[in-house]
């Protein structure tokens, strides 16, 4: 009996892994092959020159220059992806294009770590375990896709930040932060 309960438990905690792998996110860079609007659906041709379809999740949102939309991705768009992992398919739910005000930044996802209100800064911890510290600046801030203050996020909070990067310098132009996964 005592052999059951240890592989019931074990099977429980493979169903809790593989549910968690399968629903985490992913950043990818390329550009954009093709879209099939029909099918709600673009090709990604990553820098190895590989492949990739990957679905537009019903609320995607698409940022071009500053400018969000749910349906203003191109052929030939350099790109920066956000997208959830699934075991057969990846869907996109964040979409950078990669021109005018945005073509030198990138998506970087991490966990939110501290925000120092004298220094006005920043900082997250990346999907490597770097940290990034930057001030907030002219940052906008949104909790949950909704327009919020740097206050209201809570330490360990999902983030996806948008920051441009010329040489060395970083600058932060959006932290938008999920509470509980």
């Amino acid at each position: 009996m005592l052999n059951v309960m240890k592989w019931v438990g074990v099977a429980a905690v493979i169903g809790v892994l593989a549910g968690s792998a399968a629903a985490s996110d992913g950043l990818s860079a390329g550009k954009v092959k093709s879209v099939n609007a029909d099918n709600k659906a673009f090709v990604l041709t990553d820098s190895a020159g590989k492949d990739f379809t990957i679905k537009l999740a019903d609320n995607v949102v698409i940022n071009r220059s500053g400018k969000e939309s749910a349906s203003d991705l191109k052929a030939d768009d350099s790109v920066s992806v956000c997208y959830e992992k699934g075991l057969r398919t990846w869907t996109a739910h964040y979409i950078l294009v990669k021109e005018g005000d945005t073509k030198d930044s990138q998506l970087v996802q991490g966990a939110f770590k501290s925000y120092d209100a004298d220094k006005k800064e920043f900082t997250f911890t990346d999907s490597q375990g770097k940290d990034w510290t930057n001030a907030m600046g002219e940052s906008k801030v949104r909790l949950n896709m909704q327009d919020s203050k740097i206050e209201d996020v809570k330490i360990g909070d999902t983030i996806l930040a948008i920051v441009d990067q010329v040489g060395d310098k970083t600058t932060l132009k959006c932290v938008m932060a999920r509470h509980g996964n």
